[in-house]
Formats: structure tokens, C-alpha cells, sequence
């Protein structure tokens, strides 16, 4: 490999969310961190190198969007995707959370109903939440043949109603891991296109899908571009969330209209100077970067697999089609998401989030980090492992 994900970096004292929050949030600090999706490793030498060239440059004023930019943008998303929009489709927002709260304020109005597939990345219930908006779920139901979970589409247009038809959709899925195929899609499509449903779109982790699945953006599908505001970002594939970077990607003009008014009303109608910088790096000269980047967490997720199965055979885990955070079912063992949490802290000695956080579906379950290198994956994995054989003992 040309790039090396073995590379072991100290992230302790940093000020990394990941590795110094840890006493506030589990209440230990020599805990081995699993938790919060930031990548242990660092950022491609593409987008370092141009960070410094900015950097040394000496003037850090006031930006422009540059052609080259967008182009980037738009080229990525073809290349790796097959979709193709033009320049004017491409908007901003300071982070792909950002971005869903300002389409939701955009396009619904408080006291709206707003869907959520359960579990689900928790900033999707505050993004509802605190717009003032009503939640309605639309759990996820589990196939027990595929062992995997799948969309209920019967129960979500039981929910679409002429003040609740918006749905914030997760694509690839965190937590579950799934990377939703055509036909799942398509059926999704073909509801949204009768219910007439607006579907506003986190696709932040397209890139992070392993060789055994493939992502297909939402928007491409015949009849969607005019109902999608789809969300993307380098921050996870490229491991730069802090550079608080991301794009909307809204090719339907009136609804990219209402969405810039609203992020116009806030002044955030722009990139931060270095986020611009280092998202153009990335998107148009890290493609290998990213390829040897997923070569090496599919092996840390084939391994994990394996170890699963062997060393933790009553924890559950289904076969993970993409991300690279893995929600893990312990009720095997008896925990339930308090249980765990204690265990897993004073027991094991590692950091995962908690499966409650995503939901009341998430109650015995925990979301494991693999984007680390495989030493300390393996040395996690061990201590959960050892924890657990010591519990059974008794």
C-alpha cells in the first residue's frame, strides 16, 4: 500500500472529541476509545499538503467558490456514483447536521411531522426536535432470513399525512450498517413519487461502503431529483470533520431556492476558507487514498466479523455493508443498555456509544468504531472478548 493505515498516532491531549471527552461522557479517562465516528488516522498528504500551501500563502481572507471547486464536487459524485447534476445544484453547510436542520426549517413548518427510521444517528431526533417540529417513527423491521434490517414501507406511508410528509433518510444507514440496494430504493421511490414525500437525504457516508454492496444516491433515481435535498461530505471518508465542510445537493431550483434562503438568513451561504480547501484536495486527488482506505477497513471488518463469532458467540453482529461503525447486539448476554454501559467501562475498559442514544430499538445494543488501526482494533476487541469470558466464569 502506498499510504499506511498501521501508522499508530497519540490523539490524547489534542483536544479530540474522541480521546479527551472521554471522563465527561463515561466517566473514565483511561478508557481505549470506540466511540464517536472520527477515523484514527491521519488525513491524506493530498490535503495536508494544500492545507500548508494555503497556510504559508500568509493571507486567510475572505474566500471564493471556486470553479475548480464545484467541479470537483460534481466529478467525484459521477466518477464514484454515477450521478450527474451540474454546478448550480451544489450548495453549502457548515456540517451535514447543519445542513439537514436548515432544510427541514426550509421546507416544513413547526408543529410538522417529521419520519425517522429507527435507530438512527441521534442528531436526527434533535434536528426535529429543536425546529419544533413532531417525530414520527418509522422503525426499522429485521428480515430474519436476510439477517439484516430493511425499510417498512408499509408502516411509513401509513404515516404520511398532508402536514407530515417529510422524511430525513439515512443512506448508508447508521447504525445498521446497510447499504440500501436499488430494488430497496426504488420501492422507496416509487412512495415517495405517489405520497408526494420530500426526503432529505444524509448520504455522508456514501464513500464508506465495502466491495460487497454499492451505494446509488437517492436523488439519481428517475423522479427524485425534484423531491431530494441530499447532504454529502469529505469529513468521514477523508477523516476532516473538524474542518466543518460539507455540500447540499439540491438539483430541483425551487427547493435549493427555499434552502439558500434559510442558510442565507443565518449567513452561512459560504465554506470556511480552509474547508474549501481541503474538501477540493480531497475530492480531486485522494481517490486512491480512499480505495486503499477501504481495502484496509474491510479487512478490519472481516476480522471483526471473525471475532465476533468465535470469541463473542452469543453478541450478535450482522454483516456490515458499509460505514465503519458497527452497532452490536449484547443481549445475548443479558445486558440490557444500562448493564452494558457499566460493563463495557469498568469491566472491558473501552469506550462504544450507547445503543439507547439511537433510540429506544437500541436498548442491549452498542456502536463499535472500527476506523483504527488494526492493533488497537485487535486490543479492544481482546478486551471486550476477556471481559466477557471472565463474566461467564462466574
Amino acid at each position: 500500500m502506498k499510504y499506511n493505515f498501521d501508522e499508530y498516532i497519540d490523539r490524547h491531549n489534542t483536544a479530540c472529541e474522541k480521546w479527551d471527552y472521554l471522563e465527561e461522557e463515561f466517566g473514565r479517562k483511561d478508557l481505549k476509545a470506540f466511540w464517536v465516528a472520527d477515523m484514527d488516522f491521519k488525513a491524506p498528504p493530498e490535503v495536508l499538503d494544500a492545507l500548508h500551501k494555503k497556510i504559508n500563502e500568509g493571507a486567510l481572507g475572505y474566500p471564493i467558490v471556486t470553479d475548480s471547486l464545484l467541479d470537483s464536487i460534481r466529478k467525484w459524485e459521477e466518477t464514484r456514483h454515477g450521478w450527474k447534476f451540474s454546478n448550480e445544484a451544489i450548495t453549502w453547510a457548515p456540517g451535514v447536521v447543519a445542513g439537514l436542520s436548515f432544510a427541514v426549517m426550509a421546507n416544513t413548518k413547526p408543529g410538522d411531522g417529521i419520519i425517522i427510521q429507527t435507530p438512527i444517528y441521534p442528531p436526527f431526533y434533535r434536528t426535529a426536535r429543536e425546529a419544533g417540529r413532531i417525530i414520527q417513527t418509522n422503525p426499522l423491521k429485521y428480515d430474519e432470513t436476510k439477517r439484516r434490517f430493511v425499510m417498512d414501507l408499509e408502516g411509513l406511508e401509513k404515516l404520511i399525512t398532508p402536514t407530515c410528509r417529510t422524511l430525513l433518510f439515512c443512506s448508508p444507514h447508521n447504525p445498521v450498517m446497510r447499504v440500501w440496494t436499488r430494488e430497496e430504493l426504488e420501492a422507496l421511490a416509487d412512495l415517495a413519487k405517489r405520497k408526494d414525500l420530500l426526503i432529505i437525504s444524509d448520504e455522508i457516508h456514501q464513500d464508506l461502503v465495502f466491495s460487497d454492496a454499492k451505494h446509488i444516491c437517492l436523488a439519481s433515481l428517475p423522479g427524485m431529483a425534484e423531491r431530494t435535498i441530499t447532504f454529502i461530505a469529505p469529513s468521514k471518508t477523508f477523516n476532516i470533520a473538524g474542518m466543518k465542510a460539507s455540500v447540499g445537493i439540491i438539483p430541483d431550483p425551487s427547493l435549493r431556492a427555499r434552502y439558500i434562503s434559510v442558510i442565507e438568513r443565518f449567513h452561512l451561504n459560504s465554506v470556511n476558507i480552509l474547508g474549501m480547501v481541503a474538501m477540493e484536495a480531497a475530492y480531486s486527488k485522494c481517490a486512491d487514498w480512499c480505495d486503499q482506505l477501504m481495502e484496509y477497513l474491510e479487512d478490519n471488518r472481516d476480522y471483526m466479523e471473525k471475532f465476533v463469532r468465535e470469541r463473542m458467540p452469543r453478541a450478535k453482529m450482522d454483516h456490515p455493508e458499509g460505514t465503519y461503525i458497527f452497532w452490536i447486539d449484547f443481549r445475548g448476554y443479558g445486558f440490557n443498555s444500562e448493564t452494558l454501559e457499566e460493563f463495557l467501562v469498568n469491566k472491558a475498559g473501552v469506550a462504544l456509544n450507547k445503543g439507547l442514544s439511537f433510540g429506544v430499538e437500541g436498548d442491549g445494543y452498542a456502536r463499535f468504531n472500527i476506523g483504527t488501526t488494526r492493533a488497537q482494533l485487535i486490543d479492544g476487541l481482546d478486551c471486550i472478548a476477556s471481559a466477557l469470558d471472565k463474566l461467564e466464569a462466574k
